[in-house]
């Protein structure tokens, strides 16, 4: 057993066996453990743990402008459901933004304080590849940074975005690469995090190897001159012409 694993089921030694607030504690940290390995056991082709998230927010302040974490959503490698929280904002709700989000108030009543949701997303992307669509929205409501290295956001791979009659300037939707990569309709109305962040982590799992291989490429320096031989730098005064050749 780790030490990560030691220190989630550790109990204070005084605590009563039958004592409520224990097992209330017992059980959250069994959950957070369970998350932890669920993530650690989804890896890529390369063998890197991967997920993918999805959030949905609602609006607070005036008019309801700002954006809040209202749910937030993780699957594993294979889609299936690590996470699913409806998150309590930190300020009082005053657009639920119902249409797109699919928040409603009784969503609330089971809502979990945002800093513990906090708490867990950043345990399960430790060390993660993370994959999502748009993914500075997602980050920036929970407050979040992960390593510019460790994300596939769907939203910026350029084999995904070869959907026809797509400005090279507009970005492509959700729903849009959905619909053309997968032959499936999501958002057709209300949004589920869940749907979206297993669509993201099927387009990822479908591009993995180019979209991986591309990453590799851009980030080696093969094509430096070092790398090659000094010879070759000399070719163009010593390969014959087009003239000479004939």
């Amino acid at each position: 057993m780790g030490s990560k694993t030691k220190k989630l089921l550790k109990t204070h030694p005084s605590a009563c066996s039958n004592d409520p607030s224990r097992e209330r504690v017992l059980d959250k940290r069994r959950q957070a453990l369970c998350e932890v390995r669920m993530a650690e056991q989804s890896v890529n082709l390369a063998g890197r743990k991967c997920v993918a998230i999805d959030c949905e927010m609602v609006g607070t302040g005036e008019r309801g402008r700002r954006s809040e974490l209202a749910r937030c959503s993780i699957v594993d490698v294979n889609g299936k459901c690590i996470m699913d929280e409806y998150v309590l904002p930190q300020h009082p709700i005053t657009d639920y933004r119902t249409r797109f989000s699919g928040i409603r108030p009784r969503h609330m009543k089971k809502a979990v304080r945002f800093k513990s949701v906090q708490r867990r997303v950043t345990r399960i992307l430790r060390d993660s590849l993370l994959v999502g669509h748009a993914l500075r929205n997602d980050l920036g409501v929970l407050a979040l940074k992960h390593p510019k290295e460790s994300v596939r956001d769907t939203e910026r791979c350029k084999q995904l975005r070869l959907v026809p009659d797509l400005d090279e300037a507009v970005t492509p939707s959700l729903r849009r690469l959905a619909r053309h990569h997968l032959q499936r309709i999501i958002q057709d109305g209300e949004h589920d995090s869940v749907v979206d962040a297993r669509a993201t982590m099927e387009l990822y799992r479908m591009f993995e190897e180019h979209w991986e291989l591309d990453i590799k490429l851009k980030n080696s320096d093969w094509m430096d001159d070092q790398f090659w031989p000094e010879s070759m730098s000399n070719c163009n005064s010593r390969c014959p012409s087009d003239d000479e050749s004939k």
